[in-house]
């Protein structure tokens, strides 16, 4: 009896022990929790977006909001040169169409309560070419600055993987049928769908009746579709660049996928049937 008495006292008072010292860890790293929750609060105030494309002139971008800095556009391929001062500048031509997928994100984009800093990169040389090392050169570029988020209007026509996984969240055009791509074409960054940080958009044809764009690529994996536009700009790349700005007024960037799944909605073309998944 003594022995038994012996053992339950003996074990009360490990189990107060071990409660002493698991208060004393909990006070001793609470400040640590706390600082740690303070440094995510504080980086989701923040916002980098990096734009993939032909050429911008950032001078003719109209300021949206304090929120919103617009950065010196970086030539990844060292061989662009741009008068965006002169006054026959026209956004309308091949070699400012970034600047056209620039001003339709900006036209739809509404920042929630963080700073937004956007970077406008080119990949098109002065042949208006891609090339692999030019993605390659982004991509690192994308890395080392940590950009959170990449909008482009664009794709190389390669059936290669150039790499295996994305940094950041992408948000591309599907690509469609074109004078230059055909249907069998693959492009890059399309050709890594499906990946949780990679959304991939397609257009549609939004008049009296939604209409299914047949010429698309990669139809079986696009994530949403946008408006292809009315306008001087249509197409895809309208489409992404007003994907990806609502997109990211909608929902926070660490649960964004979920998130646009909750708020997505679906239309039918009634002629071939097809759904149309947009939010």
């Amino acid at each position: 009896m003594k022995k038994l008495q012996f053992t339950v006292h003996f074990i009360s008072n490990q189990l107060k022990i071990l409660k002493c010292n698991l208060l004393f860890k909990l006070a001793l790293l609470g400040p640590v929790y706390i600082f740690l929750n303070l440094n995510t609060a504080l980086a989701q105030t923040s916002l980098k977006i990096a734009f993939l494309d032909t050429g911008f002139c950032t001078e003719k971008i109209k300021p949206v909001s304090k929120q919103v800095k617009v950065n010196s556009v970086v030539d990844l391929t060292h061989s662009v040169k741009l008068d965006c001062l002169n006054l026959s500048f026209n956004k309308n031509f091949p070699r400012f169409h970034g600047q056209l997928v620039l001003e339709e994100f900006l036209a739809f984009f509404v920042p929630a309560k963080v700073s937004v800093n956007i970077y406008p990169l080119i990949i098109f040389d002065h042949k208006g070419e891609q090339k692999k090392e030019y993605w390659l050169k982004a991509i690192d570029w994308i890395k080392k600055n940590k950009i959170d988020v990449v909008v482009t209007a664009a794709g190389l026509v390669t059936e290669d993987k150039l790499v295996k996984e994305l940094p950041a969240v992408w948000f591309v055009p599907s690509g469609r049928v074109t004078p230059q791509i055909k249907k069998e074409n693959s492009l890059f960054p399309q050709n890594l769908a499906p990946l949780k940080n990679l959304f991939l958009i397609g257009d549609f044809y939004d008049g009296k009746n939604v209409i299914y764009d047949q010429e698309l690529l990669f139809q079986d994996q696009i994530d949403y579709f946008f408006p292809s536009g009315q306008n001087n700009f249509v197409g895809t790349s309208r489409a992404v660049a007003e994907a990806s700005a609502r997109a990211l007024s909608l929902c926070p960037l660490a649960t964004l996928r979920d998130c646009l799944k909750s708020k997505s909605k679906q239309y039918t073309d009634n002629l071939s049937s097809k759904n149309i998944t947009t939010f």
